[in-house]
């Protein structure tokens, strides 16, 4: 009876010790499936990131432009090919506002200011070297047509 009693109750220990572990497996297993999920849903973004067309739109707005024609170096040591400067594209024309779309406080063409007084920069306040339509870049600013 003794001996049953034993065998018994170590089969009871043996099985509650299986479920333990079948319970940790199916734990894992519903982690590692979403770590899977996670990893997909990254490198559906990593591509789509990587598209040549992604490229070229992000690398626009930072304001790179397409290179020109490569030069190589032959392994003799010589230059194959003529190197070109890369070239900002011209920009995309700016809409010019409509005469019907004037303030009506100006009129068409008035440079004055509410006040009477001209305003800064036009060619009736006398800065020298001032022309309508033009501007210079300040010390110490880049030239956007340039790329420095």
């Amino acid at each position: 009876m003794t001996l049953l009693a034993g065998g018994l109750i170590s089969l009871l220990l043996l099985n509650s010790a299986v479920n333990q572990d079948s319970f940790q497996l199916n734990k894992l297993q519903k982690e590692t499936t979403g770590y899977t999920d996670e990893q997909q849903e990254l490198q559906q973004e990593v591509d789509g990131l990587s598209a040549p067309g992604a490229l070229e739109e992000r690398a626009r707005q930072m304001g790179m432009v397409p290179g020109g024609a490569p030069a190589f170096l032959t392994p003799a040591g010589g230059v194959h090919g003529t190197p070109q400067a890369a070239t900002a594209p011209p920009p995309s024309p700016t809409p010019t506002p409509t005469l019907g779309s004037a303030s009506p406080a100006v009129s068409a063409g008035s440079s004055a200011t509410p006040s009477g007084q001209p305003q800064a920069g036009s060619p009736a306040s006398g800065a020298p070297g001032t022309t309508a339509g033009t501007s210079t870049p300040s010390p110490g600013t880049s030239d956007p047509t340039s790329g420095r």
